[in-house]
């Protein structure tokens, strides 16, 4: 039988009342009083239903999670920081996907809303007209991890993609590459397509090329688009590197350039970017920009908690990010 709290004064010789500031931690109990309630909340195993006392606090502990994709590894080892950093602050996480549809994500938020969460971390590419009303009419913080989208009640979480690519590309450079071409993610994506193509070209002028002498292929992200663009370059163009946007579309090139005879990295040396855990146990390794996705997770849960605590917050978190250097270069 499902106890309450009028069980458990009834249990303990008290009242109602006296059994909620025990639970609750509030207002004056004496000290027998409280280990009566104690004991009996021990013996019964009793635990208040966290909804009821959300609505009371207003605080239910609870964040919701909207990632694209939770079987992209990145993406489980960001929602694995998240759930682990919260849990040190006893907050519970409800996670969904949105799979890159902007109105289903739309979607996660009102039914967010109706959950009564605390605070909502997402993965986005666009921030639309949708989520600009959702975030005008809601008063629960956002935080968005992978883009710098412009609302007042974002905090945004990144690392410098442009100079990110653009540190990359000069590594390829500084390994002896000329003819460098890159296969990116699609320019609407500001973060992971524009500002990587932005750093690979101002790298690239900065060597002394004309822009229009550079090859850039817009793909999606997955290993097959890798494949079918870097054949598509090699057609175009007899090229000596390769930079790409993500680690798969690297490992797709990869795949590509060995089906074609071609030698990883004597005759073309591939570079990507994230280092998920394929990108280390491929054949040959590959050289890559690391982002510590695990990390990540750790650090926005603890930025929208301090949030929801009315801390001091930065708007924009700059992560960090390294050049990992293994067998696809030189």
């Amino acid at each position: 039988m499902s106890l309450n709290i009028k069980d458990i004064a009834k249990l303990a010789g008290v009242s109602p009342a006296t059994v909620s500031r025990v639970i609750n931690n509030s207002g004056n109990v004496n000290e027998e009083n409280k280990e009566r309630v104690l004991k009996v909340l021990e013996e019964t195993g009793y635990k208040p239903n966290a909804l009821a006392r959300g609505l009371i606090h207003k605080k239910t502990n609870t964040l919701g999670i909207v990632v694209p994709d939770i079987s992209n590894i990145n993406f489980s080892e960001f929602v694995k920081g998240i759930e682990n950093q919260a849990r040190s602050y006893d907050y519970n996480i409800i996670l969904t996907t949105s799979e890159n549809n902007f109105n289903k994500e739309v979607e996660c938020f009102e039914m967010f809303k109706e959950k009564r969460v605390d605070g909502i971390i997402f993965s986005g590419t666009r921030f639309t007209e949708k989520h600009k009303s959702e975030l005008d009419n809601s008063t629960i913080p956002f935080l968005v991890f992978g883009q710098n989208f412009e609302h007042e009640k974002i905090i945004s979480i990144n690392i410098n993609n442009q100079k990110a690519a653009y540190d990359a590309t000069k590594l390829l450079f500084s390994k002896g590459a000329k003819n460098i071409a890159m296969i990116g993610g699609p320019l609407w994506d500001r973060a992971a397509g524009y500002d990587r193509f932005m750093g690979f070209l101002s790298a690239s002028v900065e060597r002394g090329l004309k822009p229009n002498e550079l090859i850039y292929e817009e793909g999606d992200f997955t290993i097959k688009s890798g494949y079918n663009l870097m054949k598509a370059i090699l057609n175009k163009k007899k090229i000596d590197a390769i930079l790409a946007a993500n680690d798969f579309m690297a490992l797709g090139a990869i795949k590509c350039l060995a089906d074609l005879g071609y030698s990883v990295p004597n005759e073309v040396q591939v570079m990507g970017f994230d280092d998920n855990i394929i990108a280390e146990i491929y054949n040959p390794s590959l050289t890559t920009v690391k982002i510590n996705f695990y990390e990540a997770g750790k650090i926005a849960a603890k930025a929208i908690i301090d949030k929801i605590n009315k801390l001091k917050v930065d708007k924009y978190i700059e992560l960090k990010y390294e050049l990992v250097i293994r067998k696809s270069t030189i």
